[in-house]
């Protein structure tokens, strides 16, 4: 089953046009897989290992948040929340 998160984060990917708002770790692995522009930074595989793993109930959501917010400062996405 797929946590959503206490709070969104609203991300600006430069791949998809506008802004995604993020409420989910499956949506936050999808956005890694798809559209990261920077795959081989270290918070990247430990934001995409988290939010994967709280996809499949395999570790709670909180976390998952905190490792995709780390991967959009590694890349210097701009945030809004």
């Amino acid at each position: 089953m797929d946590e959503t998160w206490d709070e969104c984060v609203i991300v600006e990917v430069s791949d998809l046009d506008g802004v995604q708002i993020v409420w989910s770790p499956t949506f936050a692995a999808r956005l890694l897989s798809e559209n990261w522009p920077k795959t081989d930074g270290s918070t990247y595989a430990a934001a995409l290992n988290a939010c994967t793993d709280a996809m499949l109930g395999a570790a709670p959501a909180a976390p998952a948040r905190d490792a995709f917010l780390a991967a959009i400062e590694e890349v210097k996405l701009k945030t809004f929340r």
